[in-house]
């Protein structure tokens, strides 16, 4: 990444240049969580998403848009190793409801080395957790209102389970952990946008949160968002509401829609 886009990239996140130590990469998931949405929009309105860097800068630096995984993490990475992060993608599966998993190479997250000490990174979920885990058997943490700790599987596959309470943990999704090219995500990329059938065709879908954790979510039939720990819902009556409140909740145009 070039040192015009990682200086635009930072001032996009509200950051200056730092030491890459756990503290920075800290400020940098949060502020980009809370700064960068999430979006699928692009899947809705028939632009075709390419995994080409330069083009993903241009639409979440330039256009004020946001991504999915492969784009939020994608150009991520390129931020982290540009800033002296010891850092590398990798693939995840998410666990379904009947303890199935999703397809290979699902999804998209990022490995992060600091002092011999391992990291899991991950800016592309609809609903995640807000900073940096340490990738450790049984070592829970609390972030913002979940519960997340890491256990193992029999081919040493590393699971991350959530929780509401402490008590009762969920699976949520598997890695393998191993290095992986972002070329390699290429045909799940185009299947997520092409087969009628993947999750993001279902709706449409725009999420991010405020400097607080709390979250405002838009898609095709809802606004949510939660405000002084009180949730707040709205009911999306037609495609002039919803790109109504996208300009409104996220400062994204309906012009940045057209390409």
């Amino acid at each position: 990444m070039k040192d015009s886009a990682v200086e635009q990239y930072l001032q996009k996140l509200g950051l200056h240049r730092q030491s890459p130590d756990l503290n920075f990469l800290t400020s940098i998931q949060r502020r980009h969580l809370e700064r960068i949405p999430f979006e699928n929009l692009d899947i809705h309105y028939r632009n075709r998403i390419l995994l080409d860097i330069p083009k993903i800068a241009n639409k979440i630096l330039s256009s004020n848009r946001g991504g999915y995984c492969f784009e939020l993490n994608g150009l991520l990475y390129h931020l982290l190793t540009a800033l002296g992060f010891e850092c590398y993608m990798s693939s995840a599966q998410f666990f379904k409801e009947d303890g199935s998993l999703s397809a290979p190479m699902d999804h998209m997250l990022l490995a992060v080395e600091i002092k011999n000490t391992q990291y899991l990174v991950d800016v592309g979920l609809t609903d995640g957790f807000h900073g940096p885990k340490e990738i450790k058997m049984d070592k829970m943490s609390l972030d913002n209102t979940r519960y997340y700790r890491f256990d193992f599987d029999p081919d040493d596959n590393v699971i991350l389970e959530v929780s509401k309470d402490a008590s009762t943990f969920k699976k949520f999704y598997v890695s393998d952990l191993k290095p992986t090219h972002f070329i390699e995500f290429l045909d799940v990329n185009n299947k997520h946008q092409e087969d009628a059938n993947s999750y993001f065709r279902q709706q449409k879908i725009v999420t991010k949160i405020s400097e607080l954790g709390e979250r405002t979510t838009l898609t095709d039939r809802k606004l949510s968002y939660t405000e002084g720990g009180e949730l707040f819902e709205f009911d999306i009556l037609n495609e002039d509401e919803f790109l109504s409140k996208l300009e409104q909740h996220f400062n994204i145009p309906s012009s940045s829609l057209i390409q």
